[in-house]
């Protein structure tokens, strides 16, 4: 009986999972391995944070799938570690053997080496993270509504976002209107007026990525929802209390300027995930690996690296591509053909990767979009966003949800999900904190446990 070449895949994300769409049902047997057993849809996460959406809506059983591809198969484990001589792959089950390995990881919250900041802020890449944010945010209205101190209630109605890019863009923007729209109506004995949200960035401008007409308009609308936005700044520290920050262009000795704030949101950046630390093979500055154009690994016809975890340079650019969904489908999807290519002895194909465009949601009927020629902004910039993520999300009963809560909200500005499932957070009361997991919904409370 002959043995068929095993292909293992490394992460459960988007280009993972495109690329065992493209190998089920082939004459390979394929693996995945996730620490999860759901695949995350990361553009929404926002919209769990902000209490627009629930948990269950923004992810995907990895399993489901693959119901109709035998060959497909998934490993719930912790990736610690590969052997590329001995192709084989560490993780928390034991030794996994590979004839072909796709590395999908993605990636982790680049805190740039300040350790003070990464206890204290709250990052935004992961379930776990969104329900936090969610419990957080409403945690510390409960808590102001209760507090006396001045400086104290103004520290506790004092939002930061850090990342100026579509996650921080967008992340500020649903906390705006989940404020000022909703809990505003809700909180009768809080002075709105004290509230104040900052967006900080070491860009030069909010969405660097986008035309310069378009970065106008959503400055524009950040301003418009109350949000602070101050650009080419380094956050210097944060110890739960007072976040520091100083120019870019400024000496490491130049005075900082400070913020006093319980809430501090990190989307700054990202880096590859721990166990590909010791990991020998090429990377670039940011510790991603580096990819030929055909997606395999340099110096490895056998290892593949797709999504967030690697970098390739088309011929002719400055930088590598970027870090977004559309790039790890294609590297996904293209991996898994030159994989057989190989098995059936045929020329591996090249990486010709276009842009679709880039767009961000900055609120209700606001958006920026701007895709080759076309441009666009407000609510056709803000459908188009709405349409092409239902599209690329998976789960049809979970998107028709969905659709019924992007309509509700646009109608009554109302946020379903508000919902505090993780009150001991530190630097809350005692009294909110020793309540913790007394009332939490159950598919929150399972999610939780199973991280």
């Amino acid at each position: 009986m002959t043995t068929r070449p095993r292909v293992v895949i490394l992460g459960g994300g988007i280009g993972g999972i495109k690329a065992a769409q493209q190998l089920a049902n082939q004459p390979v047997d394929v693996l995945i391995i996730d620490h999860n057993n759901y695949q995350v849809f990361q553009p929404l996460l926002y919209q769990v944070a902000t209490s627009m959406l629930s948990t269950d809506e923004v992810v995907y059983p990895i399993r489901a799938f693959f119901k109709k591809a035998a060959n497909v198969d998934f490993m719930l484990a912790e990736v610690n570690g590969i052997q590329p001589e001995a192709k084989v792959v560490k993780t928390s089950h034991g030794d996994v053997a590979y004839d072909y390995l796709i590395i999908a990881l993605g990636s982790t919250p680049n805190f740039f080496g300040n350790q003070e900041v990464e206890r204290n802020a709250l990052p935004l890449k992961t379930l776990q993270d969104s329900i936090r944010i969610r419990s957080h945010l409403l945690s510390v209205f409960e808590a102001a509504a209760a507090e006396t101190d001045p400086e104290k209630h103004k520290a506790l109605l004092t939002f930061v976002f850090v990342g100026a890019g579509p996650i921080g863009v967008e992340g500020a923007g649903g906390v705006s209107e989940l404020i000022y729209d909703v809990l505003q109506k809700e909180f009768h004995h809080i002075d709105f007026n004290e509230v104040s949200i900052h967006l900080i960035g070491a860009d030069k401008c909010v969405l660097g990525m986008m035309p310069e007409k378009l970065r106008t308009e959503a400055l524009h609308v950040l301003q418009k929802k109350h949000i602070e936005v101050q650009c080419s700044m380094l956050v210097t520290g944060y110890d739960g209390e007072t976040l520091s920050y100083r120019p870019m262009s400024a000496p490491k000795d130049a005075p900082r300027s400070t913020i006093k704030t319980k809430t501090v949101v990190w989307s700054a950046g990202v880096r590859p995930v721990n166990c590909l630390n010791g990991f020998e093979c090429e990377k670039d500055r940011g510790k991603r690996l580096l990819i030929e154009n055909t997606i395999q690994l340099q110096g490895y016809d056998d290892i593949f690296a797709v999504g967030d975890c690697s970098s390739f340079t088309p011929a002719g650019e400055q930088r590598p591509l970027p870090t977004l969904a559309p790039v790890a489908l294609a590297e996904g999807q293209l991996a898994a053909k030159n994989i057989l290519h190989t098995l059936r002895g045929e020329p591996l194909e090249h990486l010709h990767y276009k842009s679709k465009g880039v767009m961000a949601i900055i609120g209700n009927k606001e958006a920026v979009m701007a895709a080759g020629p076309l441009r666009g902004r407000g609510f056709l910039a803000w459908s188009a966003w709405l349409w092409i993520h239902l599209l690329t999300k998976a789960g049809f009963h979970s998107n028709i949800t969905v659709t019924f809560k992007w309509l509700f909200n646009y109608l009554s500005g109302a946020r379903l999900g508000r919902l505090i499932t993780r009150p001991e957070l530190p630097g809350l009361p005692e009294a909110l904190r020793n309540t913790a997991e007394k009332a939490v919904p159950t598919d929150d409370k399972q999610v939780s446990k199973a991280s």
